[in-house]
């Protein structure tokens, strides 16, 4: 009997001792409701995703940079380039300007798209030594991620961001021109390198206001206009800040461990003011932002929507079983998930 007593008592404490190890649940209230569509096998890691159209644009590690092609039954791969020997890692489309820049983990590669963005120009065919920045490219493999912001229709500003502490955060001058004979595009790229005096991972930008990430030292935000770079403010936050995004007035920030802090922008946009805080069961990689909700990305806890509508208050919307997932897009009603299984369809409505 005291042997049964015994197993019972330890048994006791292992179950008590469980019951304390694990995280605090999350209240979830769906105010938003997805439904799956499809997974796109990519054949490597879906590391980024974005999609205009009928075309949607894959960075998938060893595959390369992929363009499928969405049909009203099917989705169809037409076109797949390998930019050098390393794999993809994240990418951006600008299709006003018909580009796609993409990123490997060597450096940064830009290219200009034809008028139906399934593949490159056929500038590159026809005149072979007017490839546009060919001989040159943005980064090098440190490169984290990029954002771009329009200035006219033949001037864009591309910004990128490195952790080397000598590189810091670049930006560069595009310039569109016509060739006066033959009728097609060329690019000219200006790049400016700026020290930021931090490392950065992530960065957003909104006409020449920039918000970049710096691990655990927190945010920076900055007036890039010209040559000239002012830094605004330098905020720290929770945990190490991978990944930021503007939102209306706010600049949200992913945190990693310590899940996501919403910070408001002054009137002038000069400073930043933290306002709250939402953790959540993943550690918070990358966010994009759909109506008055954010998507986080956690790694191979998948993905949990956040309620910002009211953004002093944030609330856990629900969370997603995705599977390892990197980054989001959301082009209309469809949720795109970059993940290690390919991109993750889902029909996005409510929020």
């Amino acid at each position: 009997m005291k042997r049964i007593l015994l197993l019972l008592t330890i048994l006791m404490l292992i179950l008590t001792i469980n019951a304390c190890l694990k995280p605090d649940s999350i209240d979830t209230f769906s105010k938003a409701t997805l439904t799956p569509i499809d997974v796109i096998e990519t054949g490597g890691y879906a590391r980024d995703v974005s999609a205009y159209g009928d075309k949607i644009f894959v960075a998938a590690s060893a595959a390369g940079t992929q363009i499928w092609q969405d049909k009203t039954d099917s989705v169809e791969l037409v076109f797949e380039y390998q930019f050098g020997s390393s794999p993809a890692l994240a990418l951006t489309v600008e299709p006003n300007y018909q580009l796609i820049l993409s990123v490997s983990k060597d450096q940064g590669y830009l290219r200009q798209l034809n008028n139906d963005l399934s593949a490159f120009d056929s500038v590159y065919i026809n005149h072979p030594n007017v490839l546009i920045w060919e001989s040159e490219h943005f980064g090098d493999q440190n490169t984290k991620d990029m954002a771009s912001s329009y200035i006219n229709d033949s001037l864009l500003v591309l910004y990128n961001t490195d952790t080397d502490l000598g590189d810091g955060l670049r930006y560069t001058y595009l310039n569109r021109y016509t060739d006066p004979f033959e009728g097609y595009y060329y690019w000219e790229a200006n790049t400016i390198r700026k020290y930021t005096g931090e490392k950065n991972y992530g960065i957003d930008a909104v006409g020449s206001l920039v918000a970049s990430s710096h691990g655990e030292l927190g945010v920076g935000l900055y007036r890039i206009e010209s040559d000239h770079c002012d830094t605004l403010a330098i905020t720290d936050t929770q945990g190490e800040t991978l990944e930021v995004k503007f939102y209306e007035n706010y600049l949200l920030a992913a945190n990693n461990w310590a899940g996501m802090g919403i910070f408001s922008l002054n009137d002038s946009d000069s400073s930043l003011t933290h306002l709250a805080d939402v953790e959540v069961g993943g550690w918070v990689k990358h966010i994009s932002v759909w109506n008055d909700m954010a998507i986080l990305s956690c790694g191979e806890n998948g993905m949990f929507l956040v309620d910002l509508s009211d953004p002093e208050n944030p609330q856990v919307d629900q969370a997603i079983d995705a599977g390892y997932t990197y980054r989001s897009f959301v082009a209309e009603d469809v949720l795109y998930a970059a993940t290690r299984e390919g991109v993750k369809r889902y029909h996005i409505e409510g929020g």
